[in-house]
């Protein structure tokens, strides 16, 4: 009776160890995917930090140069109403090249100073908001570049 219950146990040992070698494998590899899913759900959340970061960092560049634009094109519309009220005037400092110098001004006792035709004035105003414009888009981009662009490249950099 000795002889067949020997390899009967033997068998069943054997099937044992098998059966928990498999599993213990198939531990083994989901605690290695798990590690790596958790791993990268760390990287993600760390993205989407400096992503949150970012946008905060942009919003609040926007909402800066965007207010300084609307008090820049506050500021030419005030002056715009000021020299169509007359309480300012536009000046031009120019040169005609075609004029001698050595001439004596003739004096006209209705004689009054040059000044803009109402289009050159409109054109002048648009020209001043334009480049207000033109300005702070500038500045934005800039401040963008320094505070978002350039930050991410100093923390890559750090990191390595």
């Amino acid at each position: 009776m000795m002889r067949w219950q020997f390899p009967v146990i033997a068998a069943l040992l054997a099937l044992m160890l098998g059966t928990a070698l498999y599993y213990r494998t198939l531990y083994y590899h989901a605690e290695k995917a798990r590690k790596i899913a958790v791993s990268d759900r760390e990287k993600q959340q760390v993205a989407f930090e400096q992503l949150s970061q970012q946008v905060q960092t942009v919003a609040a560049l926007d909402s800066r140069h965007t207010r300084e634009l609307e008090n820049d094109k506050n500021l030419i519309a005030q002056l715009e109403r000021d020299v169509a009220d007359g309480r300012r005037r536009l000046h031009v400092k120019a040169i005609c090249p075609s004029v001698s110098t050595n001439t004596s001004p003739s004096s006209l006792d209705d004689a009054t100073r040059a000044r803009f035709t109402h289009a050159a004035q409109r054109n002048y105003f648009t020209l001043r908001r334009r480049i207000e414009i033109a300005e702070q888009q500038i500045n934005g981009l800039q401040d963008y570049v320094r505070q978002v662009c350039l930050a991410e490249t100093l923390k890559d950099l750090h990191k390595k």
